[in-house]
């Protein structure tokens, strides 16, 4: 099993570590390797505390990285071609989820 590092919200607020197990993309999709991420103003509603399995909550979503894995049925998007991405919604950074 492959895996990746994260620093996530904990239900109590706090930031802290975490590895998270990495999966294929989904059709139409690709997985972008992180090289750099920024972190804005609009990541603080993010940073509170929640509910226990209420969601993923890891900040940041301006990212700049590799493509290194891209679903059935994406062209143009080859693995190894960087990318920048700044998506309208955080839902984007569970892996396999990142749209060209």
């Amino acid at each position: 099993m492959s895996t990746y590092k994260v620093i996530e919200v904990a239900p109590d607020g706090t930031l802290r570590p975490s590895v998270r197990e990495l999966v294929e993309p989904a059709p139409g999709q690709v997985r972008i390797r992180v090289e750099a991420c920024g972190i804005c103003h609009t990541d603080t509603f993010s940073v509170q505390p929640h509910q226990a399995g209420a969601g993923d909550r890891v900040p940041g979503h301006e990212v700049v990285g590799v493509i290194n894995a891209a679903g059935a049925g994406v062209a143009g998007w080859p693995a190894g071609r960087a990318r920048s991405r700044a998506p309208r919604r955080a839902d984007w950074q569970r892996p396999g989820s990142r749209k060209p």
